[in-house]
């Protein structure tokens, strides 16, 4: 079947049947678990089988462990999981529960299920508090969600093949669920088993109810040592497993964009210290994300405060980018603004809506495009008689509130300028001001802005950066009844309860010659702000505006309008490495690029930081910790640092 081209990749819940007395499938004729005991079921299978208690006693010391499963079903395991890991004394700091669904059930049905569990009833909740965010429309792909500060669930929607194919994580421990083999063949076929051993690390246990002799051959040919146990109940046998590394499989294909943590395997360092260079939304947020790690952060800022650039307006407007076509860029938007909305609090994120008017032939043929694509109402709705079309769930963040809250991540606060960096013979990072070491660092992160750019030529590389500069104002005025966001070649953020508009934003070209100058507020930035609404009913009222503010700051960006998130490359090395690209040797010739070690860059965030910024720190603070991604590989690659430089690389020379 070939995949759909559609921007709206959703899976619709399915039915539970109705002619059963517990949860059964009406896709695969079978029930979810059993019917005497589904709780001691899977304590017996799961728990049990991968003597979880035991093990994660001798790892209490580890950071993360990651359990992971081929089928959520009615999320029992889950719960069964969550109550044995609250009830545990000794076990490691954090645990990540990762699982596929491919049928999600609707929340009334989940909420059934869970009836039957009395004892379960507080992790219930938990798990219920996020299940109903999705309406009953689940996202395909990758979603992550922190349950509470030591555990993190992971939820892939969608084929389980193909999810586990896109999923960074080394596994701890396996639940093979999914109904019976004869029920669901595709759970067990040798494509997804094969993945299982990818993410697999020397010594991951793995159990399943099933003891059928194709799926231990399979398993066993896959590097699982097998072991058959007394099953629950009247079943006989289960397996349980255990890894054995010698046969470990290698991802392949993505030896251009490393994505490589401070630590290697199994590795414990209790010199948990990060320098993070801006304070602007980006900074702040691995600020935030690094501390719930256990990181003392260092933040080095040009100013006196934090988000005082380009994350310096007053208002700032959060929504998705949905376009006409499904692509990964669309895919990115859409889970970063998915995150963004977990992020923000109620105090500082109003979801209000953006209307966004269709004025133009390119509007027009958009709409057009969407249409076809029947976008679920609470993502979009188009109004044909009105001309517009409503982000429902979008809305606009008050930036010093989310200033104040971030900035009690930072452990340290250095106002100074960086205007370059080296490398010493430890490895350790060394930052100038002029001719002054500022600070010495084990770890370091980029994220201020187009500073960025030249601290990069400094070191001799690329990031790719551009500037542009950008102007808002802030306005009142009266009369104006907008119950939304309005957007259109600018937009107009209202404020009621504050009595204030923000009406923005330009966004021109700026010569790399004036790139490290301050941004200045051009006299006629409320005349240029202005000029997006002429032909429009408001634009009578926004003349007799009363101009109360105005902010300028020069945005970083790139040629592809996606951000840069992830380890710098060593730039020289690789283009002797990958000199012949253009040639079309398969990829398999190549060594995996070479980083600069301990070496991290944030940037690039252009107009849309606000809604990208929370996740891309999550995912940058996850790599280097070595936990489970939140981004699927396709998502890794269109974000990476190297990007521009391998598809230079790639055509062929002038």
């Amino acid at each position: 079947m070939k995949p759909s081209n559609s921007p709206f990749k959703y899976l619709k819940a399915t039915p539970l049947s109705s002619q059963h007395q517990q949860p059964h499938s009406i896709d695969f004729d079978d029930i979810y678990f059993n019917q005497e005991n589904g709780v001691a079921e899977t304590k017996h299978v799961f728990i049990n089988g991968n003597d979880l208690i035991n093990h994660w006693q001798k790892n209490r010391e580890m950071d993360d462990f990651v359990v992971a499963e081929t089928g959520f079903g009615t999320g029992l395991n889950l719960l069964v999981l969550l109550h044995q890991w609250h009830l545990a004394k000794d076990k490691p700091k954090h645990l990540h529960f990762i699982s596929v669904e491919k049928h999600p059930l609707s929340f009334d049905d989940i909420q059934k299920t869970h009836q039957a569990f009395p004892e379960l009833h507080p992790f219930s909740q938990q798990l219920l508090s996020i299940w109903h965010r999705f309406d009953d429309h689940f996202p395909c792909g990758i979603q992550r969600f922190d349950l509470n500060e030591q555990v993190s669930l992971t939820l892939a929607f969608g084929d389980a093949t193909e999810n586990f194919k896109q999923l960074h994580a080394t596994v701890d421990a396996w639940f093979l669920d999914g109904f019976a083999p004869k029920k669901n063949p595709d759970m067990w076929h040798d494509e997804l088993i094969t993945e299982i051993n990818r993410l697999s690390r020397p010594g991951s246990t793995l159990a399943t109810f099933t003891a059928a002799g194709d799926i231990r051959r399979r398993l066993e040919a896959h590097g699982f040592v097998i072991k058959k146990v007394p099953g629950f109940g009247k079943k006989r046998e289960m397996i349980t497993a255990v890894f054995d590394h010698k046969t470990k499989l290698q991802k392949a294909g993505h030896r251009w964009y490393p994505l490589p943590s401070m630590l290697s395997d199994n590795e414990q360092t209790d010199n948990k210290r990060i320098t993070i260079l801006g304070a602007g939304i980006a900074g702040l947020c691995l600020a935030y994300y690094f501390k719930q790690a256990g990181f003392h952060t260092t933040v080095i800022e040009q100013n006196a405060q934090p988000m005082q650039q380009a994350s310096g307006n007053a208002l700032a407007m959060v929504m998705p980018v949905i376009t006409a076509q499904n692509s990964p860029e669309t895919q990115f938007y859409q889970r970063a603004f998915a995150h963004a909305q977990r992020f923000y609090t109620q105090q500082e994120f109003n979801a209000i809506g953006v209307e966004q008017l269709i004025t133009d032939e390119k509007t027009k043929l958009w709409v057009q495009a969407i249409n076809k694509a029947q976008p679920p109402t609470q993502v979009l709705t188009i109004n044909q008689q009105k001309l517009t079309a409503l982000h429902p769930n979008a809305g606009y963040l008050d930036t010093q509130k989310i200033a104040g809250r971030l900035s009690q991540s930072v452990d340290q606060l250095i106002t100074q300028k960086i205007s370059r960096i080296t490398q010493d013979q430890s490895g350790h990072w060394q930052l100038y001001a002029g001719n002054e070491i500022i600070a010495t660092t084990e770890l370091l992160i980029i994220a201020n802005g187009i500073q960025a750019q030249m601290i990069a030529q400094s070191h001799g590389f690329d990031l790719g950066l551009t500037a542009k500069h950008g102007m808002t104002s802030v306005i009142k005025a009266s009369a104006i009844d907008m119950p939304h966001i309005m957007l259109s070649s600018g937009y107009l953020i209202p404020d009621a309860a504050n009595n204030r508009w923000v009406c923005g934003a330009t966004f021109d070209h700026l010569p790399a010659a004036q790139w490290d100058d301050d941004a200045e507020l051009a006299a006629d930035h409320w005349q240029r702000n202005k000029q997006f609404w002429q032909g429009h009913a408001i634009a009578g009222v926004l003349e007799s505006a009363e101009v109360i503010a105005g902010h300028a700051a020069i945005r970083a960006t790139t040629a592809d309008h996606l951000p840069l998130c992830g380890p710098i490359v060593d730039q020289a090395q690789f283009q002797a490495d990958y000199h012949d690209l253009h040639h079309g040797r398969h990829w398999q010739d190549y060594p995996e690029a070479k980083v600069k070690k301990n070496l991290y860059v944030l940037n690039g965030l252009g107009s849309r930081g606000f809604t990208s910024a929370p996740l891309l720190a999550q995912h940058l603070c996850a790599m280097i910790c070595a936990q489970p991604l939140p981004l699927e590989d396709d998502l890794c690659k269109i974000i990476h640092p190297n990007r521009f430089l391998y598809r230079s690389l790639k055509k062929p020379p002038k």
